[in-house]
C-alpha cells in the first residue's frame, strides 16, 4: 500500500522541523486523526522527542476567541429568549418556535462561517418575500401574509439581539465563534507561540477559515499540506477537486508533493448490489471472511458506513475471526431501546396535552406499546409487580379497552402495579422529567454492566445524562411548563445524542462513518450503503434563505455539499488496494434502490483513466433460497395429531362438538382447520377501536335477541312489535356496550350503532308486513326459539364413540304449521348459492358454504324432533342490501326445496362421509389453492402467504 497521508505528514515534520517539532501546531479537520499522527510521528523519529501540539479546527477557534460554545438545546433556548425580546407579545410559544428555531440557528451559523452581511441579507430576504406575496389584482395582503412578511423582516433583528446576548456572557454559537476568530481575534499573537502552524488534510474551507489561514500564511506562520490525487484535481469537471483547485489558487505553492497519482496504481474495486440492510451486512461479513482467508490483518481494514442505521446489522453479523474491534462512529441514542422506552412514556403524556376534553384518556396502542417495550418489562419486574406486563396487554384485548379514562386506568393497575400510574397519569413537565429519571435509575440499578447488558447500561447512562441536562435547562428557562415543549426539548436533546463505543483506536477492525475517515487511509476498505440520497445526501432544504439569495451572499448550496462528499468518497479510495462497495438495490416509488452517482461516475471514468484498476459489478444472491415463492403446505395425519380434534368432536359439552363454522373451515382449508382445532393456535386478538365485522355481527344478534325475547313464545301482533320499536334505542345501546365492554359510545361507533338500529328496525318492519299479510288469511306468526342451540350425534367408523355436531340457530319461528329456520347475515356475496344441485357440489363448491350451513341447521332441527321434515323451510336474512328478501333453500328456479325424511337421511350419510374425511389418515391437512380464502386468514403468515 501507498504510505498513508498522516505517515507522509509525520515524515515531513521529521525532515523539515526535526529540531522544532515541539514548537509546531498541527491543525487537523477532526480529532480522530490525532491518534494516528502521534503513532506515525513516534515511528518516524524513532527516538524520544517533543511532539507538536495537535488540535482540531474547533480547538483552534476556541483558542483564538476564548468563547464558550453551549450545546444545541441551550443555544435554541437562548435564541428563543432573543426571539421573545424582539417580538414580545406577538411571539409564538416555545413549542411552535422549537419546530423552526433550529432552521434559524442553522442559517445564523452559515451566515457567520461565510462572513456574510447579515443586515443586507435579511433586508433582501424581506423584500423577496414581499415580492412573492404581491399580487397585481389584490388591494392588500391578508393578515396571514403580512405576519409572514413581518416575521421574515424580524429575523435580522433576532440575529442582532441574539449576538448581543451571547457575547455579553462570553458565549457564541459555532458560526459566530468562527466570525469572531476571523475578524476580531489576535491571530498574530497566537502564531507567535509556535514556530509554525501546519494545516493538514483540509478540503472545503469556509470564508472565515480562509481568512484565518490567509492571515497566518501571509505572515509566513502557516504551512498548508493538502491530500489530493491528480485524477480529480486536474479534471476541472470533477466535483471532488472543486475546493482543492480553489485552495491552490488562494494559497499558491511551488511544491504540492502530497498530491499523488494513486488512482493510476493497481486497485481492485468490487461493487455489490444487494437488497435491504441485512443483505448489505452479510456482504460485509463475506468480504471480511475473504480478507481473513488471504491473511490480511483486520487492523488494515476499515468498514465505512454511509448510513449510520447499518451499524447494528453490521456488528451483529461480524465473523467470529474479528477479535478486536474499534467503532469510531457513535451510535444515535434515538435508535436504542432506552430512547424508545422514554419516548413511549412521553407519548402518553403528549396525548393528554393534545386532548381538549376535561376527562383525559389513554389510547390503548400507546399503552400497549409501553407494556410491550422490553426495558419496561424489566422495569415492571424490578418494581415488584406480581404479574407480568403481558397480563395487562391481555386485559386490554379481553376487555376491549380502546380508550382508558382515569377510572379504568386505576381499575386496571392500582391493585398490582401502582407504579405504572405514575407513568400514565397526567403530569407537568418537571414532574414527568423526575419520574423518567427515577425509572431509568431503577433500571440501571438492576443491571450489572460486567455481566452482559453492557450496551443497554451505556444507553441508559447516556439517557440519564440527557434527562439531567433537560432538568437543568428547565430550571434555567421558563418555557417548559407544557408537555408539548418538554417533548420538543427531548427530541432535540436526546434525539441528537449519541452513545460512544469503547475500543482500541489503533488496532483491530475499524468501523467508522464517512466523516471519521478524514486524513485516514486503509489498504482495504468496505464502503456500505452507497445509495443516491445517502452518499451524497441529496438536495435537502434546511433554511429560510432561498438558493438565489444564498448564491448572492456566498453561502454554500447543495452543489457544494455534494462536492464535499465527492472528495471524501474518492479520497477514501485513492490509497486503498482493494475496495468493496455495497448499495441497497430494493426499489420503491420514492426512488430508493438507486445507486449513488459516484458509483456510476467511477464505473464510467475509472476504466478509461486507469486500466490498472479492476472494477467488477455483482448482484448478491443466495443459492439456498427456495425456488417456489409459496410452496403448498400440508400436515400428514397420525393418531397423535388427530387426538385434540377427536377429543373435541367426541364431546358434547359447551365448548365441545363440531360446529357448522368449524366444518366450513375444514371445507375451505383443511390446514386452517388443523391449526385452529388441532394445534389450537389462537388467532391474534386486538383491541377494536370500533367494532369489526365479527363484533358488529354479535351486537346485531344480541340486539335482535333482546328485542324479540319479550314477545317470543306466543303469536306476534302488529301492536306488540310496534311497542317493541319504542325500546329499540335502549336495547341496541345496551347490547353495544355489553359486547364491546365500553362505558360510552363515541366517534365512528355512533355511526355503527345507528346502522345496527336500522337493521333491527328493518327486520321488525318486515315482520309487521308479514303479519299484515298473514292476518288477511287468518294466519299467525310465532317465534319458537331465539339463539337456540341444538346438537346431534353421528357414528363415524374407526372412532371410539359418536361424533357430535352442535350449532346455534339465530331464530326458529312457525306459521300455519311451517317451521322456518332463519340465519342472520350482515351481507351476502354475489357468488353465494342457495339452490341445491347435488351433494358433490354442496360439500366442495365454495359458493355453497351458506347453503351447507342452512342444511346442517335443518338436519339438527329434524334430528332433535323440533319439526318433521315436511314442515321445515330454511332461509338467510341479509341486512346490508335494503329490499333484499330472505334467501330460501331452493331446488330449482322459483321452487323451494321440499325437505323429506329421505333427503335428510341422505344428507346425514353425506355429512358422515365429510366428517370421516377429517379423520382419514390417508388425507393430509392441506393448504387451500384458493388465494381468496388465504387473504384474510389469520394463519397466512405461517402458510408462507402474504397478500
Amino acid at each position: 500500500m501507498e504510505k498513508p497521508f498522516l505517515r507522509l505528514v509525520a515524515e515531513h515534520i521529521r525532515d523539515n522541523y526535526k529540531d522544532n517539532a515541539g514548537e509546531l501546531c498541527v491543525v487537523l479537520p477532526g480529532k480522530r486523526g490525532a491518534l494516528f499522527l502521534r503513532r506515525h510521528l513516534a515511528a518516524s523519529f524513532g527516538t524520544a522527542t517533543w511532539l507538536p501540539r495537535i488540535i482540531s479546527t474547533e480547538d483552534l477557534i476556541e483558542s483564538l476567541t476564548g468563547l464558550n460554545i453551549p450545546d444545541e438545546p441551550e443555544l435554541v433556548c437562548e435564541l428563543f429568549e432573543a426571539y421573545l425580546e424582539c417580538l414580545g407579545d406577538e411571539a409564538e410559544p416555545f413549542e411552535s418556535f422549537a419546530k423552526w428555531g433550529q432552521l434559524m440557528l442553522h442559517d445564523f451559523n452559515e451566515i457567520d462561517r461565510y462572513l456574510a452581511d447579515s443586515v443586507q441579507l435579511y433586508e433582501n430576504l424581506r423584500d423577496i418575500k414581499e415580492i412573492e406575496n404581491w399580487s397585481l389584482g389584490a388591494s392588500e395582503l391578508t393578515l396571514q401574509q403580512q405576519r409572514y412578511i413581518d416575521f421574515m423582516g424580524n429575523i435580522g433583528k433576532v440575529y442582532r439581539i441574539f449576538r448581543r446576548r451571547m457575547l455579553s456572557r462570553q458565549l457564541a454559537w459555532p458560526g459566530l465563534a468562527y466570525r469572531i476568530a476571523a475578524e476580531e481575534s489576535d491571530i498574530a499573537a497566537y502564531c507567535a507561540g509556535f514556530h509554525k502552524v501546519l494545516f493538514c488534510g483540509f478540503n472545503a474551507l469556509s470564508k472565515s477559515e480562509i481568512a484565518i489561514i490567509s492571515h497566518m500564511h501571509k505572515a509566513g506562520a502557516a504551512e498548508l499540506i493538502w491530500d489530493a490525487d491528480h485524477y480529480y484535481l486536474d479534471d476541472t469537471e470533477q466535483e471532488a477537486g472543486a475546493f482543492l483547485r480553489n485552495n491552490f489558487r488562494l494559497f499558491p505553492s511551488r511544491d504540492h508533493k502530497f498530491t499523488g497519482r494513486y488512482f493510476e496504481k493497481k486497485k481492485s474495486v468490487r461493487i455489490v448490489s444487494v437488497p435491504k440492510q441485512m443483505g448489505q451486512a452479510q456482504v460485509v461479513r463475506q468480504a471480511l471472511e475473504e480478507l481473513h482467508a488471504k491473511g490480511v490483518p483486520f487492523d488494515q481494514v476499515a468498514v465505512v458506513l454511509a448510513n449510520e442505521k447499518l451499524l447494528w446489522p453490521v456488528l451483529l453479523t461480524l465473523p467470529r475471526e474479528v477479535e478486536h474491534l474499534n467503532v469510531t462512529m457513535e451510535y444515535p441514542l434515538r435508535y436504542t431501546g432506552a430512547y424508545d422506552l422514554v419516548e413511549s412514556v412521553i407519548q402518553i403524556q403528549y396525548s393528554f396535552a393534545k386532548q381538549n376534553r376535561g376527562s383525559r384518556t389513554v389510547y390503548h396502542k400507546d399503552l400497549a406499546r409501553l407494556l410491550r417495550q422490553p426495558l419496561f418489562r424489566r422495569y415492571f419486574a424490578l418494581s415488584g409487580s406480581k404479574k407480568p406486563s403481558g397480563h395487562y396487554i391481555d386485559q386490554l384485548t379481553y376487555r376491549n379497552l380502546a380508550f382508558l379514562d382515569d377510572k379504568l386506568v386505576h381499575d386496571l393497575f392500582a391493585e398490582d402495579a401502582p407504579f405504572v400510574l405514575q407513568l400514565i397519569s397526567e403530569q407537568d413537565a418537571p414532574g414527568l422529567c423526575a419520574t423518567l429519571r427515577n425509572m431509568v435509575a431503577l433500571l440501571m440499578e438492576g443491571m450489572d454492566p460486567q455481566k452482559g447488558g453492557g450496551l443497554e447500561y451505556e444507553h441508559l447512562a447516556t439517557l440519564m445524562r440527557m434527562l439531567n441536562r433537560m432538568s437543568e435547562v428547565m430550571t434555567r428557562y421558563r418555557h417548559f411548563n407544557s408537555i408539548v415543549a418538554f417533548r420538543q426539548l427531548f427530541v432535540q436533546v436526546a434525539g441528537e445524542a449519541t452513545c460512544p463505543f469503547l475500543g482500541e483506536p489503533l488496532s483491530g477492525l475499524q468501523v467508522m462513518g464517512v466523516l471519521e475517515t478524514r486524513t485516514l487511509d486503509f489498504p482495504h476498505v468496505i464502503l456500505v450503503n452507497v445509495n443516491e440520497g445517502v452518499l451524497p445526501s441529496g438536495r435537502t432544504i434546511n433554511s429560510f434563505i432561498p438558493n438565489d439569495l444564498k448564491r448572492l451572499a456566498g453561502l454554500p448550496l447543495y452543489t457544494e455539499k455534494d462536492a464535499v462528499y465527492a472528495y471524501h468518497f474518492y479520497r477514501l479510495l485513492q490509497r486503498a488496494e482493494s475496495v468493496t462497495i455495497t448499495y441497497d438495490s430494493e426499489t420503491d416509488t420514492f426512488g430508493k434502490g438507486e445507486r449513488s452517482r459516484f458509483l456510476t461516475q467511477l464505473l464510467v471514468e475509472m476504466r478509461r483513466f486507469s486500466p490498472e484498476t479492476e472494477i467488477t459489478e455483482q448482484v448478491a444472491a443466495n443459492p439456498t433460497l427456495p425456488v417456489e415463492d409459496h410452496p403448498q403446505l400440508s400436515v400428514q395425519k397420525d393418531p397423535v395429531i388427530l387426538s385434540a380434534i377427536a377429543a373435541k368432536a367426541l364431546g358434547n359439552g359447551e365448548y365441545d362438538a363440531l360446529s357448522p363454522s368449524g366444518l366450513l373451515t375444514f371445507k375451505q382449508c383443511s390446514l386452517r382447520f388443523y391449526l385452529r382445532y388441532g394445534v389450537k393456535l389462537k388467532e391474534t386478538e386486538e383491541v377494536e377501536e370500533t367494532p369489526e365485522a365479527g363484533t358488529f355481527g354479535s351486537i346485531l344478534h344480541r340486539s335482535l335477541e333482546d328485542l324479540y325475547k319479550p314477545v317470543a313464545g306466543s303469536p306476534l301482533t302488529v301492536a306488540g312489535l310496534r311497542s317493541r320499536l319504542t325500546d329499540l334505542d335502549q336495547v341496541s345501546e345496551s347490547s353495544f356496550l355489553e359486547i364491546t365492554g365500553r362505558t360510552g359510545i363515541t366517534g365512528k361507533s355512533l355511526l355503527q350503532l345507528e346502522a345496527i338500529k336500522v337493521y333491527v328496525k328493518k327486520l321488525v318492519q318486515q315482520d309487521i308486513a308479514s303479519l299484515q299479510e298473514l292476518g288477511q288469511e287468518n294466519r299467525q306468526l310465532q317465534i319458537l326459539f331465539l339463539e337456540h342451540e341444538l346438537s346431534a350425534s353421528l357414528d363415524i367408523p374407526g372412532l371410539p364413540g359418536p361424533v357430535f355436531v352442535r350449532g346455534k340457530i339465530d331464530r326458529i319461528d312457525m306459521s300455519s304449521g311451517r317451521i322456518r329456520i332463519i340465519d342472520y347475515k350482515s351481507s351476502l356475496k354475489p357468488s353465494d348459492k342457495f339452490t341445491f344441485t347435488g351433494f358433490q357440489t354442496l360439500f366442495h363448491d365454495p359458493g355453497s358454504d351458506k347453503l351447507l350451513q342452512l342444511l346442517i341447521y335443518a338436519w339438527l332441527v329434524w334430528k332433535n324432533r323440533v319439526a318433521e321434515a315436511r314442515q321445515i323451510t330454511a332461509c338467510i336474512i341479509p341486512f346490508r342490501v335494503f329490499g333484499e328478501k330472505p334467501r330460501f333453500v331452493m331446488a330449482g328456479s322459483n321452487q323451494a326445496l321440499v325437505f323429506t325424511d329421505g333427503f335428510l337421511t341422505e344428507f346425514e350419510d353425506e355429512l358422515k362421509k365429510f366428517i370421516a374425511s377429517i379423520f382419514n389418515l390417508d388425507l393430509p391437512f392441506s393448504q387451500t389453492e384458493d388465494r381468496r380464502i388465504c387473504e384474510f386468514c389469520a394463519y397466512n403468515v405461517i402458510c408462507n402467504f402474504h397478500p
